[in-house]
C-alpha cells in the first residue's frame, strides 16, 4: 500500500469518526390537559388564544373535554357579568356627562333667559285665537332654543364629549368579543356531543346568560338624557312612576308620553304620570274609532258616549281627550296635536297630573286627569 493511499483511507476514518451522527426527529411533546384548562381560566385569555387552547383539548378523552366545555362557559359567564358592571359605569359617566352639559348650557343662556323664553312660549300658547302658523312661525324657536338649553340629546353629548365617545367605541368591540365568546361555548358543546356522558353532561348546563348586545346610542341613553338632569321632586317622582311601567306598555305608546313630558318640562311644566286606566280607556276608544270607523269625541258604543264615561268605566276620572287618526308613532300622534291648537292646549294644560296614551293601529286617543 502506497503512503498516498493510506493517509487517504486515515483521512477517511477520521471524518467518520468525528462527524455528527444522524438521530430521528422528536415528536413535540402533547401540553398537558391540566395546564391547557387552567389556560381557560385566565381572565385575561383572549377569544383567539382560548379558541386556540380548545382546539388542543378537542381530541382529548371526554372528561377533559366536559372540564373544558365548562371552563369555556365559566370564562363567557364571567365576561358577560364584567360587560355589564361596563356597561352601568358608562351609563352613569353619560348621565353626569348630561347633567354637566345642562349646567353648561344654563349658565350660558342665564336663568333669567331661560324664564324668560317659558313665558313667552306659553302666552303664545295661551292665546284665544291661536293658530298653527303662530305655533309654528312664534313658539317653535323658542322651545327649540329651551330643548337646546335644557335637554342635551345623546347625540350631543358624544359630540361635545371625546372621552364618553371613546368608551362607547370600546364597549362595542368587548359586546363584539361577547359575540365570539359565544360562538365558541356553541363549539365546546359540539366537541362533548359525540359521547354519551358528554352529552348528558350538557344536557344539564344551565342556560347561558344572554350578551349584552350593541349599543343603539339614542336608545340606551334615553333615560339618562332626562335622569342625568336635576330633576324636581315632583318630576322625578312622575318620571320613575312611568319608567316603571315601561315593560307592560306599549314602546309606541310609552314613546309619545315621553315626548309629552320632555316638552311640559321644557316648558316648566309638571311631567304627568301615566294612569294605566287612562291607558286602557283611551286605547279601547281608539280600537271602536278603528272598528266602527267613525272618529269622534262622540261614541255611539252605549255606555261610552264621552270621554268622562270612557274614563269611568275604565275605573278613573278625565279631564279632557285628544285624538288623532294617521300617525305610525306615538311621537308622531304628540307633533301632529301640537300643531292642532284645541289638542295642543290640553296638551299643555297646567292642571293634569295624569295621562293615558293608547293606540289601535294608527289611530290614537290621549286622555288627561
Amino acid at each position: 500500500m502506497s503512503r498516498s493511499t493510506a493517509a487517504t483511507i486515515l483521512l477517511a476514518v477520521t471524518f467518520s469518526l468525528s462527524a455528527p451522527s444522524a438521530s430521528p426527529a422528536q415528536e413535540p411533546q402533547e401540553v398537558p390537559a391540566s395546564t391547557l384548562l387552567a389556560r381557560l381560566g385566565d381572565r385575561d385569555l383572549s377569544v383567539a388564544d382560548a379558541r386556540r387552547t380548545a382546539d388542543q383539548l378537542k381530541a382529548r378523552p371526554i372528561a377533559v373535554r366536559i372540564e373544558m366545555f365548562d371552563a369555556i362557559r365559566r370564562a363567557y359567564a364571567e365576561r358577560v357579568e364584567k360587560l355589564e358592571r361596563e356597561r352601568e359605569k358608562l351609563h352613569k359617566d353619560f348621565a353626569r356627562a348630561v347633567a354637566a352639559r345642562q349646567k353648561a348650557n344654563v349658565q350660558k343662556l342665564g336663568e333669567s333667559k331661560i324664564a324668560d323664553l317659558r313665558k313667552r312660549a306659553l302666552d303664545v300658547s295661551a292665546r284665544p285665537g291661536l293658530t298653527k302658523e303662530m305655533i309654528h312661525t312664534e313658539m317653535d324657536p323658542l322651545v327649540a332654543e329651551l330643548r337646546t338649553a335644557l335637554f342635551p340629546t345623546a347625540k350631543q353629548i358624544l359630540e361635545q364629549d371625546a372621552g364618553i365617545a371613546a368608551t362607547i367605541g370600546t364597549f362595542g368591540d368587548h359586546v363584539a368579543e361577547i359575540d365570539s365568546w359565544f360562538d365558541l361555548c356553541l363549539e365546546a358543546a359540539q366537541h362533548v356531543d359525540n359521547d354519551p356522558a358528554g352529552r348528558a353532561h350538557a344536557a344539564k348546563a344551565p342556560a347561558l346568560p344572554p350578551g349584552p348586545g350593541a349599543l343603539r346610542v339614542e336608545a340606551e341613553f334615553e333615560n339618562d338624557c332626562i335622569f342625568g338632569l336635576p330633576l324636581d321632586a315632583r318630576d322625578s317622582k312622575a318620571l320613575q312612576s312611568n319608567e316603571a311601567l315601561r315593560s307592560r306598555t306599549d314602546p309606541g305608546e310609552f314613546a309619545g308620553t315621553l315626548e309629552l313630558n320632555r316638552i311640559r318640562m321644557v316648558l316648566g311644566l309638571p311631567a304627568v304620570r301615566i294612569d294605566e286606566r287612562l291607558g286602557n280607556a283611551a286605547r279601547d276608544h281608539s280600537n271602536d274609532m278603528r272598528t266602527l270607523q267613525f272618529f269622534d269625541h262622540v261614541s255611539p258604543v252605549p255606555g261610552k258616549k264621552t270621554f268622562a264615561d270612557r274614563a269611568s268605566r275604565a275605573g278613573t276620572s278625565a279631564s279632557s281627550e285628544n285624538i288623532a287618526q294617521g300617525h305610525r308613532t306615538g311621537e308622531g300622534a304628540i307633533e301632529g296635536w301640537w300643531y292642532s291648537p284645541g289638542h295642543h292646549k290640553n296638551m299643555l294644560g297646567a292642571g293634569h297630573t295624569r295621562t293615558g296614551l293608547g293606540r289601535s293601529e294608527e289611530t290614537w286617543t290621549q286622555m288627561f286627569g
